[in-house]
């Protein structure tokens, strides 16, 4: 199972990064990756190669499996350079054919399994792991969505929004020029990584994939980087400890840049349940309502018991990146785009409520650069009366079953996609989708 497991994630070895490690923190990066090993590069300025042979991984994982180490009965890293000092995990994972020792390598493989989403880290001393999925079994493909959880959701879609996530397959698979879409860009710091590559004055892509790649963020290194704030949220929600997720929930509003008062309300309902004790059971509440396999009734998110907002779309993702999408104003613009393009590809005269996705502005708009509507064709916008929080919410759901059908369909075909690469295409998308070549 270990070796199906890994060869499950290793297409993924090469997206994942910035990381640290467990106990210290120590930057490190991801660099080459063939079919046996994955180099990182370690130190500030990460000249410094450690080599990871693929059976590292698949000791790591066979060993937590082996011995049932679950968020009930997590294992302690006990990494130490002198194998006589290492604990057994830092001793499975080194072991050489020639039963020899290798050097120390657990504090490089544990987070790059931590930020595919197959292990948690509780950095605390003594440094502990676990699997997040204790009974996991990897089945064919090779998406790493497959090797966690098997997709419930499909059978939930409508026949409407099947035929939309078989269109949005195809376009993902098209070839050059399949999906072009421009528009300018600011000077704000978020567009400093696509600067970096090059590029001044706007934005671009000539395929949805190409979309994601060109994912442009002000991401911050671990420990600041989503993906190490998602960390340690889902080990404050395993351990029940709502400080902790309190403290992974602001890191998350900086990371999003959520400003004091452009909240909606999240940080005063987030300490509420911190001072009710409730605040982890509640954002699990929501995960467990918002799983693309869930069919129960919304209800609960009525902007007192459960909020959704902008804000809180970041916090439940975080919870369940492999199931659940940050759905703010710019994805619901894109999504809005895209269903508009395919319902007048298809002769359609009005939105059906099937895919009613609603957008998001920004500030300083007034030409709506986020609204997809046109001619009969219209989207409403995103708002926060409990109405509409129910209606963001049902479309947070919606929206999973929508994009990990996607997912599964392409992964059918050979092609490896994660829940992250279409979230991110619509991200970028949807910043603007007035200006682009898409109309």
């Amino acid at each position: 199972m270990a070796a199906q497991t890994v060869a499950s994630l290793w297409p993924h070895m090469q997206g994942v990064g910035p990381l640290g490690t467990p106990a210290r923190n120590s930057p490190f990066e991801v660099g080459e990756v063939t079919a046996d090993r994955v180099v990182v590069r370690t130190g500030k300025s990460a000249k410094t190669k450690v080599v990871l042979p693929r059976m590292a991984f698949e000791a790591a994982l066979g060993y937590l499996l082996t011995h049932g180490h679950h968020a009930g009965n997590p294992c302690e890293i006990a990494a130490a350079d002198a194998p006589e000092k290492a604990g057994p995990l830092c001793l499975a994972s080194r072991l050489l054919p020639s039963g020899k020792y290798g050097v120390r390598n657990i504090t490089y493989v544990l987070p790059i399994l931590q930020q595919l989403g197959v292990v948690e880290i509780n950095a605390d001393k003594p440094s502990r792991v676990w699997l997040v999925n204790q009974t996991a079994v990897p089945v064919a493909g090779p998406g790493l969505e497959e090797a966690v959880k098997v997709d419930t959701g499909a059978s939930l879609l409508t026949s409407i929004q099947q035929a939309f996530a078989d269109h949005l397959a195809v376009l993902w698979a098209g070839g050059v020029d399949s999906f072009v879409h421009r528009y300018a860009i600011t000077d704000h710091r978020a567009w400093n990584t696509w600067k970096k590559r090059g590029h001044r004055g706007e934005w671009w892509c000539n395929t949805l994939p190409q979309a994601a790649a060109h994912y442009s963020w002000y991401e911050k290194p671990a420990p600041d980087d989503f993906a190490s704030i998602a960390a340690r949220l889902r080990v404050a929600l395993a351990a029940n400890d709502c400080r902790a997720a309190q403290q992974a929930c602001e890191a998350l509003f900086a990371w999003g840049n959520v400003a004091l008062g452009k909240d909606g309300g999240a940080r005063d309902w987030i300490n509420a349940q911190v001072a009710s004790a409730t605040l982890c059971e509640s954002i699990l509440l929501a995960v467990e309502l918002l799983q693309p396999g869930c069919s129960k009734s919304l209800e609960a998110f009525d902007d007192e018991r459960l909020l959704m907002n902008s804000t809180m779309t970041k916090v439940y993702a975080a919870a369940d990146p492999l199931n659940i999408i940050i759905y703010d104003g710019r994805v619901g613009a894109a999504l809005g785009l895209l269903a508009r393009r395919w319902l007048l590809a298809e002769g359609k005269q009005s939105v059906p409520d099937d895919l009613a996705f609603c957008w998001g502005g920004k500030r300083d708009d007034p030409a709506d650069t986020r609204n997809p509507s046109l001619g009969s064709l219209r989207f409403s916008k995103l708002g926060y009366t409990p109405k509409q929080v129910l209606d963001w919410a049902n479309l947070v759901r919606i929206s999973n079953r929508i994009l990990r059908q996607v997912a599964s369909t392409l992964r059918a075909q050979g092609q490896s996609v994660r829940l992250l690469d279409l979230e991110r295409a619509l991200f970028m998308v949807g910043y603007n989708v007035v200006g682009g070549d898409t109309l």
